[in-house]
Order: C-alpha cells, then structure tokens, then sequence
C-alpha cells in the first residue's frame, strides 16, 4: 500500500490535504504530517479544514497554513488525501460532495470500521493515524524534523491519552521514541495538550464536575450542557476539550458522556469508556464513530431528546456487554 501512495504522489504535484470535523491532535498532526511529508518533497500543498483549528494547537508547526475549506481551489488538486476520517462525511457536508466526485483520493486512518472510500486505502488499525504517517515519511525518505516530529508525536500523545490507553504497545513506545530522537518539542506538546485552559475552560469544566449525573447501576457519568450554561460561562463548545476525560475519571464508573448544544441547535456527542462498552458502536448508531475507548457523534435533534437517545443507547451497550 506504502507503494501505491508513494506512486500517486511521485506523478502528481497539487495535493489537498483534509481531516475529520472537529480535529483533536491526531488529525491536525497527521494533516500537518503529510503538509511537512509533500512540501519536502517539492509538492505543492492545502492544507484544509471545515473547522478552526483549536487555539490548544496553534502551536503546531505550520498550523497557520490549514485554510477554510471555500478558500482553496478545487479545481486545481490533482489528489485528495484524507487522514483519519473514519466515514467520508467525517470531512464535513461542504467538502463531502468535492471528495465522493473526486478521482483521485487517498485514504489513510486507523481507524477498523473505515469503508475503504478512497481510490488507495491505506487502512492500518495502529494507535495513532500519525503513527502511519511517520512510516509514510520513512517509506518516502524524506528528512524526519523537528517540525515534523513535532506533529507526529502530538498525535501519538493524544491518541493513547499520554501512553495511557490500552491501545499501547511496544511499537507505540519505538516510534515515540525515534520522535523525540528526532527532535520532537516533548515539554511543549505536554503543556499545550494539558496543561492549557482558558479562564472560559476552566469555568465551564468546573461547572460541569460540579453538576454531572451519576448513574451507579450502569456506571455510568453524564452531563448535557445547554447554551444557556455556556452562555453563563462565557464559554463554547471549544473550550470543553477534555472534559469528558475528566468525568471518566470518577472512580465507580465505567463510561462518560458529555452532551453540548451548539449555537446551531445541533447536539455534539463525546463518549468516554474505560471496561466493557465498546463506545464507538454507540456512535456508529447516531452516524459517529471513532475508537472502542473514545468516539463522539452530533445529533440533530434538541439537547433533552438526544441526551435520552444516547443514554439509552449506552445503557443497552453496557448491558449487552455485561458491564
């Protein structure tokens, strides 16, 4: 498959590059990857996505060069390559329809129910998209920098929750390894990924723990947090990064949920589990996806209708898997 990519990029030069809607660091870091990856290649770049960039990443090499997606020229990309979009509508409703009618797409995602929806489909159950990228990197010869180590490792960090997921293994811990040899920025990545939050974060997380819901029977945590309370925060649906991580964190419970209502009235979904559900099956129910131990989904219905759909599709999960 390496050989395959390697061939598309050798006869083509004007490459879009996109990832899935709401990026986390494993998504803008793998985008970012195969931005530094082309560039070195003497390949001309666009780097894009529906949505801004969280300000938690700006500090990734070159993020300032991922545009909107009606900034681009689409009529000029030889190649689209989509990183770690588990569905084809994961790049958004806008760039969906530019993909599908595309002739040439390139797949790359780790993540296992991915339909193969590109023309090359480099589909590799790893712990982190990024992880595919270094080896894409490695396969091309191109030079491993600081900068793009940088990205890579970001998306290894953030896909295993800093080595802490099971989702950790020998080969994980070699390539972060070769990274930071690398010269991956490690004390930079830390502090943006966890240990920056906006006073606005700090007040909506606070807010959260304070009034989150406890299920004992089904272990289960939850909140849904309306615009009104973000409003009262003075906070948005951005500032929830990592959140839910939290709420996983109370001792007795086996999955998180955290509902937020959008400006838009659509509800977005982040699911958390840590023993028996499988949550990315959840997801899958409400057209999400993502991961067994981490997925989300955006629902298009009110926040009290879709926090009983999710709850009640949760439930049924941990008692199906006898959690």
């Amino acid at each position: 498959m390496l050989d395959d990519i390697a061939q598309v990029i050798k006869e083509h030069d004007r490459f879009g590059i996109v990832a899935h809607l709401g990026p986390e660091a494993d998504a803008i870091g793998a985008l970012l990857g195969v931005h530094h990856v082309l560039t070195q290649l003497g390949k001309t770049t666009f780097p894009v996505l529906r949505d801004d960039v969280p300000h938690e990443l700006e500090f990734l090499p070159e993020s300032n060069a991922i545009a909107p997606t009606d900034a681009i020229p689409h009529d000029e990309i030889d190649v689209w390559i989509v990183v770690d979009c588990g569905q084809r509508n994961r790049v958004g409703y806008d760039l969906e329809g530019v993909i599908r009618e595309h002739p040439l797409v390139v797949n790359i995602d780790h993540h296992a129910d991915n339909p193969h929806f590109g023309y090359v489909n480099w589909i590799d159950v790893r712990a982190s998209t990024t992880m595919l990228i270094y080896d894409l990197a490695q396969h091309l010869g191109v030079d491993i920098t600081p900068d793009l180590a940088t990205c890579l490792y970001s998306g290894i960090v953030a896909d295993t929750d800093s080595f802490r997921n099971d989702n950790v293994t020998a080969d994980v811990l070699r390539v972060a390894s070769e990274l930071v040899e690398r010269g991956a920025h490690v004390r930079e990545i830390n502090i943006n990924l966890y240990e920056r939050r906006t006073p606005a974060a700090m007040r909506i997380l606070g807010y959260t723990l304070a009034h989150a819901r406890i299920d004992p029977e089904h272990r289960l945590i939850w909140y849904a947090l309306s615009q009104d309370e973000f409003k009262s925060a003075q906070a948005t649906v951005n500032d929830t990064e990592r959140v839910v991580e939290e709420l996983r964190a109370t001792d007795g419970v086996d999955v998180a949920v955290l509902l937020k209502e959008m400006e838009n009235g659509r509800v977005k979904v982040s699911l958390r589990a840590k023993n028996g559900v499988d949550v990315s099956r959840v997801a899958r129910e409400f057209d999400g996806g993502g991961h067994p131990k981490a997925a989300g989904c955006l629902i298009d219905e009110p926040l009290s209708d879709a926090e009983s759909q999710v709850l009640n599709a949760v439930k049924h999960a941990l008692a199906h898997h006898g959690a």
